[in-house]
């Protein structure tokens, strides 16, 4: 059966396409920096680094930990990545920049599958489209560089629907590739991410007549055998060896497919979430529905639009309100968007690109003016105002970081200037300004987020703390798990959990965050130590406890 794409709309332009060498200098411009040249940053960043250390340091790859403790959220693809990627470069790199380049690898290959997919779909000129909107996507860049598995995820998703997509001309190699995709989706999400890929298996026979016949159907087996084997393997081993772990596991993974009304009570929170998180992506898309909605329920549309329902489903009505819990609705609006992007008007892709020309422009002069006003105090009032945001934060800056945002200033100039309008000059632009934003903020202003986000410092003094007040076990209060993974990865210290460690332990460190105050730990416990670091909802504090000794006890302590 031979396909073709969906070119119902056709542009009045020749096809254009952004050559793969651009694409691929691009990508490296925009994929390391920031995921190369800093420390485990607090949030998602430091606690999946450091599950992936503990494979390392522990040994167990089997089940994901931290500092000794299991941990249940999410199965361990990324980790597996990860830990492999700082197994193998961690001689020559630090290792957590290392272990990041396993998200690097999930990155790479949410693009890759998105291009091919977007080819397989509409042509192309929509694979270019889709690899250049996936780079400005407002909402895949903070994740994008950091340890997220919600970009895996993601990945999975796009391979899935590219392997669909390419059944209909390769009924075997694509079967393979969404089978394989699905399970990957199972071993990087658990129950959600299968939940978002198998779904799709229906909308090819339930959109295309030829896709219907026996033959056909039957080469759906060829996706049944590497999706069977991702989804029980890894169980199996559980059930084998840590039964326990797999039975509290499955039991999380239930609850987190399982539906809630909390997010539709905050509505307006969501929305705004949403809305912010897919820009530029939502608007085009929303054109595209308006302008197919003759075809929508042709294989083309009915396949991304789908996809897009169904994460949309799971965003509002399962796990918690955070920004990664949306990354696995970009592939699928990215696709839609890349779709409609090559069939734009040209007042239409104008207003587009020079709605991006001005923003990331008016965005590279502000950050370039906030560090003049950090480094050199001028101008005045902007210097009062950025100083006030992080107490006690020293400005420094080094010659190569400079040079290297000038040079991408430059760029961004000479890409204004000297690139000609075509079909995809606005997804181009807003590629480019994206990675101009983020090269700057992680040269000009790297040290202005470690000061913030790097738990290194607070790590070591926490440690001189215990090793001066006893060095012992040390019990967690309201201690999470990107604190617990950060302590240990700096300074090798195991926070005890449970009602247990605290009898057992005589230290106890406390944390807290926001508007809460440090935790009380009982009229047992001494306070000995705290300190606080950030501001406003970013506020944490930690504070240590010793246990008290009895009277009886500090009696005979005095007398000897």
């Amino acid at each position: 059966m031979r396909a073709t794409p969906f070119t119902e709309f056709p542009s009045s332009k020749p096809a254009i396409h952004v050559p793969n060498w651009a694409l691929i200098l691009l990508f490296i411009a925009y994929a390391l920096p920031g995921n190369l040249g800093h420390a485990p940053w607090r949030g998602d960043d430091a606690l999946h680094i450091g599950v992936a250390y503990s494979m390392l340091r522990e040994g167990n790859w089997l089940i994901p930990q931290i500092a000794g403790v299991p941990y249940f959220d999410w199965p361990p693809l990324l980790h597996w990545l990860g830990a492999l990627s700082g197994s193998l470069l961690g001689w020559l790199l630090p290792l957590h920049d290392a272990i990041r380049l396993g998200g690097v690898i999930a990155l790479t290959l949410l693009l890759v599958f998105l291009r091919f997919a977007a080819r397989e779909l509409y042509g192309r000129e929509a694979a270019s489209a889709a690899a250049m909107l996936a780079l400005g996507s407002l909402g895949l860049l903070i994740h994008a560089h950091e340890m997220q598995p919600q970009v895996l995820v993601a990945a999975s998703l796009a391979a899935t629907i590219y392997g669909l997509a390419h059944m209909r001309t390769a009924p075997f190699r694509g079967a393979l590739i969404a089978g394989t995709a699905s399970g990957a989706a199972f071993l990087a999400g658990g129950l959600p991410g299968l939940a978002l890929c198998l779904p799709l298996w229906a909308i090819l026979p339930a959109t295309e007549a030829e896709c219907r016949s026996r033959a056909f159907l039957f080469a759906y087996r060829h996706a049944i055998w590497p999706l069977a084997l991702l989804l029980l393997l890894w169980p199996l081993a559980l059930s084998v060896w840590q039964a326990d772990y797999l039975a509290i596991w499955w039991g999380r993974e239930l609850a987190a497919i399982s539906p809630h009304a909390g997010h539709l009570q905050r509505a307006g929170a969501v929305s705004n979430l949403i809305g912010w998180f897919t820009w530029p992506l939502w608007p085009v898309v929303l054109w595209s529905l308006w302008h197919r909605r003759g075809r929508i329920l042709a294989f083309g549309h009915a396949l991304p639009l789908t996809a897009a329902l169904l994460a949309l489903t799971l965003v509002v009505t399962t796990g918690a309100m955070r920004p990664a819990n949306v990354v696995p609705l970009l592939p699928a609006l990215i696709l839609m968007a890349a779709g409609e992007l090559c069939r734009l008007r040209r007042g239409a892709a104008n207003a587009f690109d020079w709605f991006g020309l001005i923003t990331f422009s008016l965005l590279g002069i502000a950050l370039w003016l906030s560090w003049s006003a950090l480094n050199f105090g001028w101008p005045v009032p902007l210097s009062r105002n950025v100083l006030r945001l992080l107490p006690g934060f020293q400005p420094s800056w080094h010659w190569h970081e400079l040079l290297l945002a000038a040079l991408l200033s430059v760029g961004w100039i000479v890409a204004i200037l000297r690139i000609p309008f075509f079909q995809l000059r606005g997804a181009v632009h807003w590629a480019l300004g994206v990675t101009l934003s983020w090269g700057l903020a992680t040269t000009l202003w790297l040290n202005w987020f470690d000061y913030d986000k790097n738990y290194r410092p607070i790590a070591n003094e926490i440690s001189r703390q215990i090793r001066h007040y006893g060095n012992g076990c040390v019990a967690s209060l309201d201690a999470g798990d990107a604190q617990r993974a950060a302590l240990y990865y700096f300074t090798d210290i195991k926070l005890e959990t449970g009602s247990a460690a605290r009898s057992r332990c005589s230290l106890l460190l406390a944390y807290s965050t926001g508007k809460r105050s440090l935790p009380e730990a009982g009229p047992a416990w001494e306070n000995v130590w705290q300190t606080q670091r950030g501001r406003g909802r970013l506020l944490e504090r930690f504070g240590l406890y010793r246990k008290q000794l009895p009277q009886s006890a500090q009696a005979d302590q005095a007398a000897r």
